[in-house]
């Protein structure tokens, strides 16, 4: 009965998550990088007084007929940049299979697969935890139709696939420390526990460098636990070595990663911002706010600040009932075990120093402590799950556990409701890209000038899914003042403008209207680095 109710749960999370699929209108611009890295054929670019039509735009967003599965290419684009290759190779491959097409489908359901399977892998991790099967419902109901779990999944890069990796290696990790006490040589322990840590550290450390975060702090909680809680140096040993073989042999594979993590922009960044500690408070503010405001409607400090106040409760309660019936010892699932304090160090290691490093762009930060949210969450439910476990029969104690699951499930029930309806904490739709689209749409057979800013002219991203409903597209530099004389541009009767940030912006658009016969502007729209008027 109990893995019916979790696979409702699983079924209604993918039907909520499809749903906001649904509703996603537009890109972020690092999710136009997805899809022209994965799978570009010349390299995007914009000639100054030239057409281009629509078909050699679409070519760098899709995989050509006859052209997919170019493992090799998207490895070498990724070593031109700051990423590993392993969550392009999957993007790619969901590509090639439906050559041509541009959809955003091909990254949502690229995501959900991951989802899918970290969901599962967080179910693992509550029943290691020994967690109650009605506190499970809820936890794994509040992971699956979060905001910010919606919003990991609407968001076509690879912090699904990571939030899968970091899921993995956290379950290995419980499941390794739960089963120390068995008594196996370490051959076997190698085989059963340390080849299965090595290959998803492997995959993780290939899909996002800041897989690394969660790997070492979880690392080294273990290492400690191992060595001076277990006394086993041996086997301390043993799994620092076999962490570094996996790492070594992912950088083996993909030696671009050396110049990312100490050559590149990327890299350099966030190692200075890592050994800042001026700009500490600052950071961890900003990322704790995130996470009480995205993630838990507003109320992670309450829930934290509840809980120790129920975790000192229940202790001195035991206490109390241990007391008065000394042959009650307190059990390991009374309990804060190892594989829970090593589990919950490494999440709040990784959380750490991913606030230290990660990019500060507003609410588009979350992204970057998506991998963090789900054990968070698991972690949450898991203490409430323990404080409430006491083994003892009182009439009052019984009284409080039948109504704990239900108060649980409200409490879930209100906060998702806050974050997705009331608060709208769902991010990446961009629902706000759709009249810009159906004007593109409406206004197709136009003409349509792009005025780029010769410094940045990969912004031209931001516009693609509008571009890609022209038939063909007029680019200009800004700071090109030359009068124009393009035919089909000083004759027109209509025109579409785009223009972007520049110095020159005003004197762009007036050296444009002093060369049409047109005498009317008017802005339609303005978004980031970007605005639209339409000339008449």
């Amino acid at each position: 009965m109990k893995r019916i109710g979790i696979i409702l749960i699983f079924v209604f999370s993918i039907i909520v998550n499809v749903y906001f699929g649904f509703q996603k209108a537009g890109f972020h611009e690092d999710e136009y990088y997805t899809y022209f890295s994965s799978n570009r054929t010349m390299g995007l670019y914009q000639p100054d007084r030239q057409w281009q039509d629509r078909q050699t735009i679409l070519d760098e967003f899709v995989v050509k007929p006859g052209e997919g599965f170019r493992f090799g290419l998207v490895r070498l684009v990724q070593s031109w940049d700051v990423h590993p290759p392993f969550y392009y190779y999957i993007f790619h491959t969901a590509c090639s299979i439906v050559p041509g097409v541009f959809t955003k489908w091909t990254g949502i359901i690229t995501n959900l697969l991951a989802f899918a399977l970290c969901f599962w892998i967080l179910y693992l991790i509550l029943e290691r935890l020994r967690v109650s099967a009605g506190m499970q419902a809820a936890a794994l109901l509040f992971y699956g139709v979060n905001p910010q779990t919606i919003s990991c999944n609407m968001l076509i890069r690879m912090y699904a696939w990571l939030s899968l990796f970091v899921a993995l290696c956290a379950y290995l990790h419980v499941r390794m420390v739960q089963e120390e006490e068995k008594e196996i040589s370490e051959r076997k322990f190698f085989i059963g526990h340390m080849l299965p840590i090595m290959i998803v550290s492997y995959f993780g450390f290939l899909t996002q460098y800041f897989y690394l975060f969660f790997f070492v702090a979880i690392g080294v909680s273990y290492s400690a636990y191992v060595v001076f809680w277990k006394k086993n140096l041996k086997r301390g040993i043993l799994y620092v070595s076999s962490c570094a073989v996996s790492l070594l042999l992912a950088v083996i594979s993909y030696p671009a990663s050396v110049r990312h993590l100490f050559g590149g922009y990327r890299g350099s960044e966030a190692a200075g911002s890592i050994f800042d500690l001026g700009n500490t408070f600052m950071r961890l503010s900003f990322f704790a706010d995130l996470l009480n405001d995205f993630v838990f409607g507003g109320y992670f400090y309450l829930i934290v600040i509840l809980l120790l106040m129920m975790v000192i409760a229940s202790y001195i309660s035991k206490k109390v009932i241990q007391k008065s019936d000394g042959s009650r010892q307190i059990s390991q699932k009374d309990s804060f075990g190892p594989e829970y304090i090593i589990l919950t160090l490494g999440t709040i290691g990784y959380f750490l120093l991913t606030a230290k490093a990660a990019l500060l762009v507003g609410s588009a930060s979350n992204r970057y402590e998506m991998p963090a949210y789900g054990l968070i969450i698991m972690i949450v439910f898991a203490s409430f799950n323990l404080v409430f476990n006491l083994k003892t029969d009182t009439k009052n104690i019984r009284k409080i556990r039948s109504y704990t699951i239900t108060i649980v499930f409200v409490a879930v029930v209100f906060l998702l409701i806050k974050g997705i309806n009331i608060n709208d904490r769902v991010l990446f739709l961009y629902r706000e890209d759709t009249e810009k689209i159906e004007y593109a749409t409406q206004n197709s057979e136009g003409v349509a000038v792009v005025m780029f800013n010769p410094a940045t002219p990969h912004n031209v991203w931001r516009l693609t899914d509008e571009l890609l409903e022209y038939r063909k597209v007029f680019y200009m530099d800004e700071e090109n003042l030359d009068k124009l004389t393009e035919p089909e541009i000083v004759d027109a009767t209509r025109i579409t403008l785009y223009v972007a940030d520049d110095d020159y912006q005003e004197e762009a658009i007036n050296n444009l209207m002093d060369s049409v016969e047109l005498t009317n502007i008017s802005q339609l729209f303005s978004e980031d680095m970007w605005k639209t008027y339409e000339i008449y």
